[in-house]
C-alpha cells in the first residue's frame, strides 16, 4: 500500500505541519522524497515525489514560488512542504486550483525532522530490505533523492562517515548491453572494498553508477579519502581495459550525516561538471580539489577581473608580447608544490628552462614565491580560469 499525504499526516512529526492549500489533493501518493534549496531542482523531480524546502529561494520572489507550484502540479508531484513563515495568498489560491497540497513546517522543525519519518514510512510500506552489505538496484528515478530513499534503511549503521562517487555511463554504456563488463566492474569494487575493509552501497540511477563508500570506524579513518582515491583509480583502470571510452568519475566530500547524502551526490556531479571545464582530460574529479571554483563562480565578473589584473597583469602582458608561458609555468609550479623538476616534467621542458622562467616570474611580479604570497597567486589563477571558461 502506497503512502499518501493523508496517511503521512497521521505520523507524529508530520501531523504538526499545517495544511495551507490543496486539501483536495491529499490523496496523492508519495513514492519518494526530495529536499532542495537550489534553483535548478526541476530537472531532478519526478511524479509522486514530495518536495521539501526551506523556501529561502522564494522569500523575495513570490512569483517564482507561484510558477514553481504550477510546475509541480504539471509534473504530478505529491505536494510541497515548505518552511516559509508566510505563504502568499496568491500561491495558496493557485495550489487550491491545481489541487497541489502545501504543508507549512512548524517553527523549530528542520527539513530532516520531516524527511526522516517519511522515509522510514515509505521503506516500511514497500518492505525495503534493510542491509549494510553490497546491494545493486536499478532505480528508475533520475535524481539524488533516490539515494536518500535507498540508504534510509541504513541509518542504524555505525559509521564515521561516507563519500559518494558517481560514474556517468548513461549515454555511453549500460550494464544491459555489456553484462560481462558490468559484472567485472562490480566484482572489482567488491574485491577492493573488502581488501580495505570498507562497506559500500551501490546504486544504478539511469545507467549512472553511484557508489557510496562507508567509513566503518566510528571516529573516522584519517586515511579514508586516500583509500577511496585508490579504489576509484582501479575502477577507472578496470573499465578502460574493456571499454573504448573516455570515462570520468566524480567524488563528493566526506560527510558524517546520512541526511546529507543528497548533497554528497550533488557534489560528485558538480565536480564532474567543473572538472571537465577547468581540468579537461582527467579521469577523476574530486569536489574537495575544486572548492575554489565552486566559491569563485558566484563572484561578479568585475571582481574576478580585479583579482586577476592586480596579481597577474605583468605576466599576462609578457605572455601576450612574447608568446611565452609564464602564466602556465606559474600554475604548474604551484601545482607541483614548488618543485622545478616536477614542473619541468609536466610541461615537457628542461629543468633549466623552468628555473629561468621562475626567476622571470619573481622579477615581474616583484615578489618571492613564499607562503605569504601563494594563496593570493592561486586565487588569481583560479579566477583567470573561470574568466577564460565563461
Amino acid at each position: 500500500m502506497h503512502l499518501t499525504l493523508t496517511n503521512a499526516l497521521k505520523l507524529p512529526q508530520i501531523k504538526q505541519c499545517q495544511v495551507v492549500a490543496g486539501i483536495q489533493g491529499l490523496n496523492r501518493e508519495i513514492e519518494s522524497i526530495n529536499s532542495f534549496d537550489a534553483p535548478d531542482v526541476l530537472s531532478w523531480l519526478k511524479p509522486n515525489e514530495l518536495i521539501l524546502t526551506t523556501g529561502y529561494l522564494f522569500q523575495d520572489n513570490p512569483q517564482q514560488l507561484e510558477q514553481f507550484v504550477i510546475e509541480l502540479a504539471n509534473m504530478n508531484c505529491s505536494g510541497l512542504v515548505i518552511k516559509l513563515e508566510e505563504i502568499p495568498q496568491a500561491t495558496i489560491n493557485i495550489a487550491n486550483m491545481v489541487n497541489l497540497p502545501i504543508l507549512k513546517i512548524p517553527p523549530g522543525f528542520s527539513l530532516s525532522d520531516i524527511m526522516s519519518p517519511l522515509l522510514r514510512e515509505i521503506v516500511t510500506r514497500q518492505n525495503e530490505q534493510k542491509e549494510s552489505g553490497n546491494r545493486i538496484e536499478d532505480f528508475s528515478g533520475s535524481g539524488p533523492e533516490n539515494l536518500s530513499y535507498g540508504i534510509s534503511g541504513m541509518k542504524e549503521v555505525k559509521t564515521g562517515g561516507y563519500i559518494c562517487t558517481v560514474l556517468p555511463l548513461t549515454l555511453q554504456w549500460n550494464q544491459r548491453n555489456d553484462s560481462t563488463t558490468y559484472k567485472q566492474l562490480i566484482k572489482t569494487i567488491e574485491t577492493l572494498t573488502e581488501q580495505y575493509k570498507i562497506d559500500n552501497l551501490i546504486r544504478n540511477i539511469k545507467g549512472s553508477l553511484v557508489i557510496i563508500y562507508l567509513d566503518t570506524i566510528p571516529l573516522g579513518n584519517p586515511q579514508f579519502h586516500l583509500i577511496i582515491t585508490k579504489i576509484n583509480q582501479q575502477i577507472i583502470s578496470t573499465l578502460s581495459k574493456h571499454l573504448p571510452l573516455k570515462l570520468t568519475l566524480g567524488v563528493g566530500n566526506y560527510h558524517t550525516d546520512m541526511n546529507s547524502l543528497t548533497n554528497s551526490l550533488q557534489e560528485a556531479l558538480q565536480s564532474i561538471d567543473l572538472g571537465k571545464r577547468f581540468y579537461p582530460g582527467k579521469d577523476i574529479y574530486s569536489y574537495k580539489e575544486l572548492i575554489p571554483f565552486t566559491i569563485l563562480q558566484y563572484a561578479p565578473k568585475n571582481v574576478l577581473l580585479d583579482i586577476v589584473t592586480s596579481n597577474l597583469a605583468p605576466l599576462e602582458e609578457h605572455d601576450d608580447e612574447t608568446q611565452s608561458d609564464l602564466i602556465k609555468t606559474l600554475e604548474t609550479y604551484l601545482q607541483s608544490n614548488l618543485r622545478p623538476a616536477e614542473t619541468a616534467r609536466k610541461m615537457g621542458v628542461h629543468r633549466n628552462t623552468i628555473h629561468f622562467r621562475i626567476k622571470s616570474i619573481k622579477k615581474r611580479l616583484g615578489m618571492d614565491l613564499c607562503n605569504d604570497n601563494l594563496f593570493t597567486l592561486k586565487l588569481a589563477l583560479y579566477a583567470k580560469r573561470l574568466l577564460d571558461n565563461r
